[in-house]
């Protein structure tokens, strides 16, 4: 291996493990995976951080005449990172928001969430229950108005969605692993 492969890996990996390709990665972590992923706090508030020194950069850059076109390439780097911090907020939520009785009944699937998430879920959770309590549940007869069971007969919480943690899931190796055989199990 000549050293310029050696320089260009490295400085590939350097660029790998900046917080907005980090953000990338658990934005497309996050969107091929069935369930909800764990929450990076650390890596959300740094990619905040970024945003606001960015945002703080473009003030200065427009009052003291910077160039346009570097004006214009600062504003594409701030627009990307929003787009990926937001896009990333926003599939969270929308998992939440489909499974949030499913996440509510299990202590594993809590403690993914943020501390914002986990009160976003419980009043998701209290406004459905109270919504179909008020339209559906009140009218219907006995054993028959419970938001997660079909009727008193059931034995487990058959009318929550849960994700389908059986289907297919794409991965990107980071190394080439040559022949490798996934077991059935």
């Amino acid at each position: 291996m000549s050293s310029w492969e050696d320089e260009d890996s490295a400085a590939a990996s350097a660029a790998a493990t900046t917080d907005v390709e980090l953000l990338k990665r658990a934005w497309r972590n996050e969107k091929a995976a069935p369930e909800i992923l764990h929450f990076d706090s650390a890596l959300v508030s740094r990619a905040r951080e970024q945003i606001q020194l960015l945002e703080e950069t473009l003030d200065d850059f427009t009052d003291n005449g910077v160039d346009d076109l570097v004006v214009s390439l600062y504003q594409m780097d701030l627009d990307r990172t929003l787009f990926l911090l937001r896009s990333y907020l926003r599939l969270r939520l929308q998992k939440i928001e489909k499974y949030m009785f499913h996440i509510a009944n299990s202590e594993d699937l809590l403690s993914r969430l943020s501390q914002q998430e986990q009160r976003f879920a419980k009043s998701c959770k209290e406004i459905m229950e109270k919504h179909l309590e008020q339209s559906v549940l009140s009218k219907l007869p006995y054993g028959y108005d419970s938001v997660t069971r079909q009727s008193l007969s059931s034995t487990e919480d058959d009318m929550v969605p849960e994700p389908q943690l059986d289907t297919f899931v794409f991965c990107k190796t980071k190394s080439d692993v040559g022949a490798f055989q996934l077991d059935d199990v």
